[in-house]
């Protein structure tokens, strides 16, 4: 976002009623900037390399071409060869779409290579790949500015930590997902994504050196928060 869709960002999550919730994919913004109240920020994150595995295949599903001919009639249908193409041949043979070179930068709908990007901001040295510069801010922006950051891996301790530390909208919660879980479990599931072999991830965490780091600084934060609950103590 340019500085002026920001600003814009922030004026309207302001002009919201309390309690309201905002939802989207969006990078970390500062409302400070512009003289406006900061919400409560609070984000899931996964791990790096299942997360990229997943996005590679979600992109090739049937019903996601189906859903973005719906939004662009116009967006031509994917190469055949590109849709059968797996994971595992795309690293092997050092496709330019399985990389992953530190510093890249990715231009078009959205780089869902990483995770520190969200947590980073907008600014320049937050869309290269895998920066130093990037996992830095991001990690200061989280433990700044996020009181919650989940970890889809740990759904139970990350529920837990919502329900203590944001109690106005997530009190319930875990309750309100394990009586449902049956429904919440077949949403986004693709039943087109293979198993890919763990020594393929191998050679794709070696890339992902700092995705990983944000990835086990987030996990160790929220055990952090998990444990100043003192749940074992409670009678």
């Amino acid at each position: 976002m340019s500085y002026n869709e920001e600003g814009k960002l922030s004026k309207l999550v302001n002009s919201f009623q309390p309690s309201s919730v905002y939802v989207k994919h969006v990078c970390f913004t500062n409302f400070t900037k512009f003289n406006l109240d900061m919400p409560i920020y609070v984000n899931m994150v996964r791990d790096p390399v299942e997360r990229v595995i997943s996005w590679y295949y979600y992109v090739r599903a049937p019903w996601y071409f189906v859903e973005r001919k719906r939004a662009f009639p116009d967006l031509p249908l994917p190469n055949p060869n590109w849709l059968k193409k797996d994971f595992e041949t795309c690293v092997k043979t050092n496709d330019p779409e399985c990389r992953y070179l530190p510093g890249h930068r990715r231009d078009g709908f959205g780089d869902h290579r990483r995770q520190t990007m969200f947590f980073c901001g907008h600014a320049d040295d937050c869309t290269g790949f895998n920066t130093e510069v990037a996992m830095r801010k991001a990690k200061e922006n989280v433990e700044k500015h996020y009181a919650v950051v989940g970890v889809l891996e740990e759904l139970n301790k990350t529920l837990t930590v919502l329900e203590h530390y944001v109690p106005r909208f997530f009190k319930g919660a875990k309750d309100v997902y394990y009586n449902e879980v049956k429904i919440f479990s077949k949403i986004n599931r693709n039943i087109y994504k293979p198993t890919t072999a763990e020594a393929t991830k191998d050679i794709v965490r070696k890339n992902f050196t700092r995705e990983l780091e944000f990835f086990d600084f987030c996990k160790q934060r929220l055990h952090k928060q998990y444990l100043a609950l003192n749940l074992d103590k409670k009678p």
